[in-house]
């Protein structure tokens, strides 16, 4: 009889201790693993959306699934909220970010996962999107006979080349400028005859690139805002060898041979100085521009 009085005793006792840890035991927070262990994603061309996918545990149980669009210098706006999971500790998200040729700036998404015992985790998704175009300044001289700067200029890597650099980089040159009497500011592509007798050593060049223009009636504040190649890319009759007459405010189109498409806003001409006469002039100037161009 005592030996089944401290047997019963025994088992209470061990009942109670299995209680008490089960009481006691800890749970771990839940946990957000993106696919591929990559928390952001950089837009490419092609892409019209994306989709991130996350998988999440909670072993305390899930009790809801929040996602936040944080783009807005962190401030949160609710853009999901997820209650019904592939099982009680176990989800997989799933969250498509849409319209991704508009998107100019970085979306970033946060994901929030809180189980029933109230505790919570937070992961950033990060995703950045295609800039479709490349945008360069530049200053290009007005003649030949003052090759500090250069008249040269290629779309490729926005650099200026001088009459000898652009010689031995011709494959490079899109854009070549002078100013003359009769057309003005003018700037045009190695294989136009104004061009070739402005720069004569261009005639002899390995390769001249058959860059074409056109004026537009696009302003100098609508060239600003262009943030993609939506508008660049729908332009159309590129196919003079030169534009002429240029002025300030002008924005005016090209192609490339490689079949870029881009855009020039003028932002000033001026004069400069002849240093054989010692007289300001047009010839001896330089041309400002911008331009905005298809990667």
């Amino acid at each position: 009889m005592k030996k089944l009085l401290l047997f019963g005793l025994g088992v209470i006792a061990s009942l109670s201790t299995l209680t008490s840890c089960k009481k006691d035991e800890v749970i771990s927070n839940p946990t957000i693993t993106f696919l591929n262990n990559k928390s952001s994603y950089d837009a490419i061309k092609s892409d019209s959306s994306y989709t991130f996918i996350a998988d999440v545990e909670a072993t305390g149980e899930l009790d809801n699934i929040k996602i936040f669009d944080v783009s807005n210098g962190g401030n949160e706006k609710q853009v999901l909220s997820i209650t019904k999971f592939d099982s009680d500790t176990k989800h997989e998200v799933k969250y498509t970010i849409s319209n991704l040729k508009n998107l100019t700036t970085t979306v970033k998404l946060k994901i929030t996962v809180t189980d029933k015992k109230t505790n919570v985790t937070s992961e950033t998704f990060t995703l950045n999107p295609f800039i479709s175009i490349n945008t360069y300044s530049a200053t290009l001289l007005g003649s030949l006979y003052n090759n500090t700067v250069g008249s040269f200029y290629s779309t490729s890597n926005g650099l200026v080349y001088t009459v000898n650099t652009a010689a031995t980089n011709s494959s490079l040159i899109d854009l070549i400028y002078y100013y003359s009497g009769g057309n003005g500011a003018t700037i045009g592509a190695a294989d136009d005859s104004n061009i070739n007798t402005a720069y004569p050593s261009t005639v002899s060049w390995a390769t001249k690139n058959k860059t074409r223009f056109t004026t537009t009636s696009i302003t100098a504040s609508t060239f600003d805002a262009i943030v993609n190649d939506a508008t660049i890319d729908a332009l159309s009759s590129i196919s003079d060898t030169k534009v002429i007459g240029l002025a300030e405010g002008n924005v005016f189109a090209f192609k490339t041979e490689a079949g870029k498409k881009g855009l020039v806003k003028i932002t000033s001409i001026t004069k400069g100085l002849n240093t054989v006469t010692q007289q300001q002039d047009f010839q001896f100037g330089t041309i400002e521009i911008v331009v905005k161009v298809q990667k």
